[in-house]
Order: C-alpha cells, then sequence, then structure tokens
C-alpha cells in the first residue's frame, strides 16, 4: 500500500514537472513567436519607410528634373536607354581586351572597320559596297565571340562620330553618307543603334537636350559636362565657346541627316525616322534659349527642315511662325561667336515664308566643295 502511495506521487510529482516544462516551452515558444513577430513588424516598418523615404526621394529628383529649366527629362531617358548598353560594355567587356589573345582576335577586324568607314563616298553604291563588307564582317566575328563582336560595334560607333567631328565643317555632304551609312547599320544590327546613339548624345549633351548650366554645377565642371574639349592639352586649357560651337554643330548636322535618310528601294526602313527631329526641335524650342541654341537649331533644319516640312505640312509651318515671332528676336547674343548662327536662322525662316522650301545642303559634292 505504501509503495502504491510512493509511485502514485512519484507519478504525480513526475506529472507536474512534464506539464510545467510544457508550460514553460508554450510561453518560450509563444515569447520567442511574439519577439519574431514584433521584430518582422519592426524590420518590415523600417523597410517600408526607406522605401517611402527612396520613393520620395526619387518623386523629388523627378519633380525637379521635369521643371529644370537645364534639362528635358523625357530625352534624358531615353539617353539613359541608349547608354545602359556602353556602360554595360565598359564594366563587363572592355576589361577583356586586357588579354592578350582576345585583344589579337578582334584587331584585324577592327582595321576592316576602320578602312571601310574612311573610304566611303557620297554615291549610294558605294556606301553599300562599304555597309555590306562591314555588315558581313560583324556577322562574322559575331558567330567566333559575342564580346568580341559587341567591341566592335562599339569602335564602329567611335569611328564613325569622330568622321563626323572632322568631315562636318569642311565637308558637309560627307554628313549625308556618314548618315546613311549608319541607318544601313542601324537596320539590320540592331544593338547597333545603342551604341551609336549613346555615344553621339555623350558627345553632344545638348542633343538630350541637357545644357548643364544649373547653379550647382561649377564652371569646369559645366565646361566638361557639355564636352568641351582642350584646346590645349599639356595646359589643359578648354576651348573657347567658339571651337566648341563647330563640334557640336556637326553633331546636330549628323543627327538631322540620320532622322531624314530615307531607304533606297528594298532597303529595310530607317529605324530612327524623323519623328525624333521633331521631337528634338520641339523639345528645344519648349526650353530656356541659350547662347548656342540658334547653331543647334540651324544645324538640325539645314540637314532635315525640308524633311520636317514633308512630314507634318501643318505643325511644322506653325513651329517656323513661332519660331520667327518669339524665338529669333529673344536668343541670347554672344557677338560674334553665334550672331552668324542668329543671321542664318532668320534667313532660313525669311525664305520659307517666302518659297515654302527650307533650303537644304547638297547631298552630292558640288563645285563650291571641290575648290
Amino acid at each position: 500500500m505504501f509503495e502504491e502511495k510512493l509511485k502514485s506521487r512519484k507519478k504525480a510529482i513526475e506529472d507536474a514537472i512534464t506539464l510545467d516544462k510544457k508550460r514553460a516551452d508554450a510561453e518560450s515558444a509563444e515569447a520567442k513567436a511574439k519577439a519574431e513577430k514584433l521584430q518582422k513588424e519592426a524590420d518590415e516598418k523600417a523597410a517600408q519607410t526607406a522605401k517611402d523615404k527612396a520613393d520620395k526621394e526619387a518623386a523629388d529628383s523627378k519633380s525637379k528634373l521635369e521643371q529644370s529649366a537645364a534639362t528635358s527629362a523625357q530625352g534624358l531617358e531615353e539617353y539613359k536607354k541608349h547608354f545602359a548598353k556602353i556602360e554595360h560594355y565598359q564594366k563587363n567587356i572592355r576589361p577583356k581586351l586586357d588579354d592578350p589573345a582576345f585583344s589579337k582576335l578582334c584587331y584585324p577586324h577592327r582595321i576592316t572597320l576602320n578602312k571601310s568607314t574612311i573610304q566611303l563616298q557620297f554615291d549610294h553604291p558605294t556606301i553599300l559596297v562599304k555597309y555590306t563588307a562591314v555588315f558581313n564582317c560583324l556577322m562574322a566575328m559575331k558567330q567566333k565571340s559575342n564580346d568580341a563582336y559587341e567591341v566592335l560595334l562599339n569602335y564602329l560607333a567611335k569611328v564613325i562620330l569622330r568622321l563626323v567631328k572632322k568631315e562636318g565643317i569642311p565637308t558637309p555632304y560627307a554628313i549625308y553618307y556618314l548618315a546613311r551609312y549608319s541607318y544601313l547599320l542601324c537596320a539590320t544590327v540592331p544593338e547597333f543603334m545603342d551604341y551609336l546613339l549613346g555615344r553621339l548624345m555623350k558627345r553632344c549633351p545638348y542633343l538630350i537636350p541637357q545644357y548643364h548650366d544649373e547653379d550647382n554645377v561649377s564652371l569646369e565642371e559645366g565646361l566638361a559636362l557639355r564636352r568641351y574639349g582642350y584646346s590645349d592639352k599639356v595646359k589643359r586649357v578648354r576651348e573657347n565657346f567658339s571651337q566648341h560651337l563647330t563640334t557640336q554643330e556637326c553633331y546636330l548636322k549628323f543627327y538631322g541627316a540620320l532622322c531624314q535618310t530615307v531607304p533606297d528601294p528594298g532597303q529595310p526602313a530607317n529605324p530612327y525616322p524623323i519623328k525624333h527631329a521633331w521631337i528634338y526641335l520641339a523639345r528645344i524650342c519648349n526650353m530656356p534659349l541659350r547662347e548656342i541654341t540658334p547653331a543647334l537649331i540651324i544645324s538640325l533644319l539645314d540637314y532635315a527642315g525640308q524633311s520636317l516640312l514633308d512630314a507634318y505640312p501643318h505643325q511644322t509651318p506653325k513651329l517656323f511662325r513661332l519660331m520667327q515671332s518669339v524665338i529669333l528676336p529673344n536668343f541670347p547674343k554672344r557677338d560674334p561667336d553665334n550672331s552668324a548662327a542668329i543671321s542664318r536662322v532668320g534667313q532660313t525662316l525669311e525664305e520659307y515664308f517666302k518659297t515654302g522650301k527650307v533650303k537644304r545642303v547638297a547631298e552630292t559634292v558640288t563645285f563650291e566643295h571641290r575648290k
């Protein structure tokens, strides 16, 4: 009897201990779950706060950009889309050129691209022959190495833009054949367009348009961002306004010529058509005028003005009237640096309202160019 009672008490004690342990475990699990829940809620709150802050900063930045008198928000987004390809190239592909074997693979083909491009002429059959040679070179490389293919696309864009800068002023008709050659490449090698436009807009931020003349940008920073080169690289002396203007005019001419390029029979459609010249002209005319604005406008009109009229016969005359009556009288003057451009804008508009046509730079060599 005593043993049964002892056994019963022992069992009761063990049951009590087990119950206390279960209760303690349950309380511990509940406390842990509660602590984890509180931590999760705190983490979620912190994450939401950080997200809200980031969203607000992004919204403020976007709002500030949209209100900026120095940058087109839409143009900047377009530029970023093109330049993303170049950023990828710079980060992931260009370092591979340090490998002698990879560099050796690319080098002979770069010679081919350079030689074909600098041998371009103004007649369309020659352009087609040179384009075909370059296209075949690119496709052959793509079969061997996609990275080397990207190297060639980047190199080709730089070659073309170097020629635009070199030939744009002394040989105005060269802009057309460089544009037609570029159009064919963009139409048949889609990856090339990002390289070409990304590098073009980097060299000429006025195509965004982005002026980089905000108050928070120093003079030297502004000059660098606006792509002022050096007239003396050794002494680090920047170009003056007139020298800078000459280069930027070449890029505007090329942009206009590219947009207005019409395919020859049987060729693919232009993937960067005249509407882009219209959008650009509308953007730049809706922004506060700068001293460089008249040169930008006349450079575009010299190559794409008549094509704009043909494509938009109702809207373009209205824009021209606005330019003549409102914009032209308010161009900031910087004598003598931009006075010629202001005069040429006025003459072009006056001639249009007399004749209904915009005088276009000749596409083929003329006697004047031969002299």
